[in-house]
C-alpha cells in the first residue's frame, strides 16, 4: 500500500478538482438564468456555489496542513487533474434549457458527494480524524442541495415546455416529483 498520507492527499487533490469544476461552471451558467421565471433556481445555484466555494477554502486549508507546497504550485496540480468529464456541464445554457443545468449539476453534485463518502472511508480507514469530519461535514452541506435540485428540476422543465406550448399543464410537475419520490422511498 501506498504511504497513507499520500493516499489521502491524492483523494483531497481530486475532491478539489471536483468542486473547483463544478464551482467554475455554475458560475458560468448563473448568468443566463432569467430571475423572472427561475428565481428558485437562480438562488439554489447560488447558494451551492456558496458551499461548494467554502468546501474548496476548507481543502486547502486541509491540504496545507498535510503538505507544505505553495498555494500556486498546488493550484496547477489541482486544474491539471480535473475529473469531470468536459461535455457534463461546459455547455452554455440554451435559452429553454435550464433544465439541463440542473441535471448537470445534480448529476455532478452525486459525484462530488460520492467522492466525500470516499474521501471520508479512506480518511477513516488510515486514521485521519480531522479529515475524515472535513468529508462528512461536506457531505453533509450537499446533501440537502441534491435533494432540492432533484425536487426543483421537475418544476423547471414544466415551465420551459409551457413557454413553448401552453397546452401544458404545469401540475405535471408536482404529480412527476411525487411519483419519482414514492420510487426512491420504495427503494430504501
Amino acid at each position: 500500500m501506498e504511504n497513507p498520507e499520500h493516499v489521502i492527499k491524492q483523494q483531497l487533490r481530486e475532491q478539489l478538482a471536483l468542486e473547483e469544476h463544478l464551482c467554475r461552471t455554475m458560475e458560468e451558467q448563473i448568468a443566463g438564468i432569467d430571475e423572472r421565471y427561475f428565481a428558485d433556481a437562480k438562488k439554489l445555484l447560488r447558494q451551492t456555489i456558496s458551499v461548494l466555494t467554502t468546501h474548496f477554502a476548507s481543502l486547502n486549508g486541509q491540504l496545507d496542513q498535510l503538505e507544505q507546497r505553495s498555494l500556486n504550485e498546488r493550484n496547477q496540480m489541482v486544474a491539471m487533474n480535473g475529473a469531470v468529464p468536459k461535455n457534463s456541464l461546459g455547455r452554455e445554457q440554451q435559452k429553454g434549457q435550464l433544465y439541463r443545468v440542473l441535471r448537470d449539476a445534480y448529476s455532478a453534485l452525486n459525484l462530488i458527494t460520492m467522492s466525500n463518502t470516499l474521501l471520508h472511508t479512506t480518511a477513516l480507514a488510515l486514521g485521519s480524524g480531522e479529515v475524515a469530519a472535513l468529508a462528512l461535514k461536506h457531505l453533509e452541506n450537499l446533501v440537502p442541495l441534491v435533494i432540492r435540485l432533484g425536487e426543483l428540476t421537475p418544476e423547471v422543465l414544466a415551465l420551459e415546455l409551457h413557454a413553448e406550448s401552453s397546452s401544458i399543464d404545469l401540475s405535471v410537475a408536482k404529480i412527476a416529483l411525487k411519483n419519482t419520490q414514492l420510487v426512491w422511498r420504495k427503494a430504501s
